[in-house]
Order: structure tokens, then sequence, then C-alpha cells
């Protein structure tokens, strides 16, 4: 086939993989012809690639690998010094195609670095000249999917989104990810996991969020997914919580104290019965049944979003919280035409909590605060039989209720 051994060949190879790192236009090609080796000079313009061997040039570009069109080189080449009319091209493509001619064309069904052997042979097949250089090739319909999802992660800052990318790609890799956020920013990335904060507005924008990713070869695809950013609202304060009747038929009366709260609002309610939420007309009242303290929590809405919550302890005394005061008087000891000595024991109630206090007003000018349920006292006898009133005033839960009896002293 030719005079040049093959350990030349495969030093032509070694060449070629050795300098595929390099960029193409420092690509430096090994050719030979009838003065012996001479070092290529390569230059790349726009998308053709020339190789320049002594007398020889060599030509080559190829079409997009993007779907839906195949990568397809087209090689050319030429020399005054072995034309084509005397003598034949014979290329060599590297991953085991081959042509003749001095325009060939060629398509690599996988993605690689090639070495692309040309050599130039005369009528009696000896060896004229040759050149090798090497070619990246990325394969037939490279198709990217772009996609990609959100998250509102961070419910104290709604404008703080997460975007994950779910973008796929049949051959080669995504190298890079390109966020063009709808509010005047992008972002470039070579992950397709990142997270943007919007700027705080006063009413709900929608963001055309779009996301352009561009494969190893070239290819790019976007897509666009609308992000809807909630308005911010500097609310601020909570409500005033008032009880009324405490201690006959208790309520409460809730009137909201929050500022800057946009027209429009609703109002929501829980009071921590385990009722769920509630809505009214503003102030709003309810009554517990059972003493307790409750957490209120007043939740603002707007077009069915929750803006704003802000809480309140509160103590209820729930129903008939007062205590209920009775007594019975008991006849204790006299002396004589002197004195009688009588005892008062209380009988008092409370549906919830506990009594307090006790209150005895012993109706002979004493007060007894010391004792609970019992006390008593010595009353003077008089000429005739005299009455005393005794009241007794019981407290408990902030309540209070009053009871009276009478007794009859006997006279001396």
């Amino acid at each position: 086939m030719s005079s040049i051994k093959p350990s030349y060949y495969f030093f032509l190879f070694l060449m070629a993989v050795c300098c595929f790192s390099c960029k193409k236009s420092e690509i430096p090609v090994v050719g030979t012809d009838s003065s012996g080796i001479i070092i290529g000079n390569t230059t790349t313009s726009n998308d053709t690639t020339k190789i320049t061997v002594g007398s020889l040039l060599v030509k080559y570009s190829k079409t997009a690998p993007c779907y839906p069109d195949n990568e397809v080189f087209t090689f050319a080449a030429a020399s005054s010094a072995y034309p084509s009319s005397a003598n034949t091209y014979y290329w060599y493509f590297g991953d085991g195609g081959s042509a003749t001619g001095t325009n060939v064309q060629h398509a690599y069904n996988a993605t690689g670095a090639y070495a692309v052997l040309l050599e130039i042979k005369n009528s009696s097949d000896n060896l004229l000249a040759s050149t090798t250089f090497s070619v990246q090739a990325w394969g037939q319909q490279i198709k990217l999917v772009p996609s990609f999802y959100t998250q509102f992660d961070f419910s104290t800052n709604t404008n703080y989104v997460t975007f994950n990318s779910t973008s796929s790609i049949n051959k080669g890799s995504v190298v890079n990810y390109l966020w063009t956020w709808g509010d005047g920013t992008t972002y470039n990335a070579s992950n397709g996991l990142t997270r943007h904060q919007f700027p705080a507005v006063n009413k709900d924008i929608i963001y055309p969020v779009k996301l352009t990713i561009t494969a190893d070869a070239g290819c790019t695809a976007d897509t666009i997914i609308n992000v809807t950013i909630p308005a911010t609202y500097p609310i601020k304060g909570d409500f005033n919580a008032v009880a009324y009747n405490a201690c006959s038929n208790e309520y409460f009366q809730f009137t909201p104290t929050a500022s800057n709260v946009p027209a429009g609002a609703v109002y929501y309610w829980n009071f921590s019965t385990g009722r769920g939420d509630t809505t009214a007309s503003l102030p709003i009242q309810y009554h517990y049944q059972y003493m307790n303290d409750y957490d209120v929590i007043m939740k603002i809405y707007l077009n069915s979003r929750l803006i704003y919550t802000t809480h309140k302890m509160v103590s209820a005394k729930g129903e008939n919280p007062a205590p209920q005061a009775r007594f019975f008087p008991a006849w204790i000891s006299t002396n004589g035409n002197i004195s009688e000595t009588w005892g008062f024991t209380s009988q008092s109630t409370i549906l919830h909590g506990g009594i307090s206090g006790y209150y005895w007003n012993l109706g002979n000018g004493n007060i007894d605060t010391t004792y609970d349920v019992f006390t008593q006292s010595t009353y003077q006898k008089n000429t005739a039989p005299t009455n005393y009133t005794i009241r007794l005033i019981v407290t408990g839960n902030g309540c209070a209720d009053t009871a009276y009896n009478t007794i009859q002293v006997s006279a001396k």
C-alpha cells in the first residue's frame, strides 16, 4: 500500500490523540509529503476549520447535532501538488468508516473525539502525502427536555422560592442552567437547584420564570412556568379581648387593632375550643362554656390567602362562675341572763374552681374574716328578745355572692 512503515501511522495517531485536549485553533497536525514531516497549521473561522500542511489544504465543518437535525461532517481537501485528477484522496474517520474523494461527508453515531486520517495516493497506490487531525463529534439528534418545579419552602418569606430542574437529555449532559426570573434579573448556574428572592410588592404578581438549559454539545432548549409571588403587607398589631358579664353570663368581645391591613381582608378566629375557624362581622363575640385559659388566634386572609396571623391568651370564667352563698346558724350555749353564743356554718358552693374568701358580718358589730366555713359569736341579752341579722359574703373566680340569716337572742 505504501513504503511508510506502520510505526509511522502509530506516531500520527498518538499525535492526534495528544493534541485533542487543545483548543481547535491550536491543534497541531502532522502531515507528510515528498519533502518529509511537516507540522500543519490549523485555523478556525466561523464554523469551518482549515488545516494547512505544505501545499495541502483540508477544510471541515459540521451541521448542528441538536434535534431535529443530524450532525453531519463535511470534509474537503485540495493540493496544487497532488491534483485530484491524477491522485486519489482516502479518508479514514476513526470510527471504522471511510470514503474517497476531495469532498466527502460523514456522520458519527456516538459522542467522542475521533482521529481523522487523510491519505493521498497516486495511481500506483504509492502514498504521496497524509495528515491526521482530531474532530469532536456529539452524535445525532441531541434532544433536550427542559422542565422544573417550584416550592415555597419558607412560610415566613413567601418571596423566597426554591427552583429545581427536572430536565433531561438523551445524549451528553446539561452543562448550564440559565434562569430568567421575570423581575429583570437572571442567574447562570452549573446545577439545576437554586433559590431566588423576588421583590416585595404590595400586590400579587405573576412572574414568567424561564429556564434555558445548554448541553455540552451546545444545544439549548427552554421552558417557562408562571410563578405567582404573593403581595407583602407590613401588618402589625393584634386585637383587644374584653370580657363582659363576667360573673353571670360571661362573653368576650374581640376587636382587631392590627394596622396596615389591606381593604377587602377577611378576619378568621380560632377560639381554641376545637370548633375550628370562624368568621363574622367585627367586633366578634364569643361565649366560653368552661373555665380555662384559651389561646385565641386571629388570622387575616386576602383573596383566600393567609397574609397575617397573631394570637393572645384569654382567661375565661365559663358558665355560672360565681359562688352560691348560704349558711345555717346554731345555738351553742347560754350564760344565764348575760349572753348567748351562736355558731354559723357555711354551706356555700361554687361550680368551677374554689371559694377564695369568707366575710362574716355577725350583726353585733363583729366582723370575722379569719375563719373559713365556721365562725361563732357571743350576743348580749336585753330586756326583750333581740333579733340579729347575720351576713355572709363568699368570693371565688373574682365573683361574689351574699347570704343572710336572722337569729333571735332570748331576753334576760
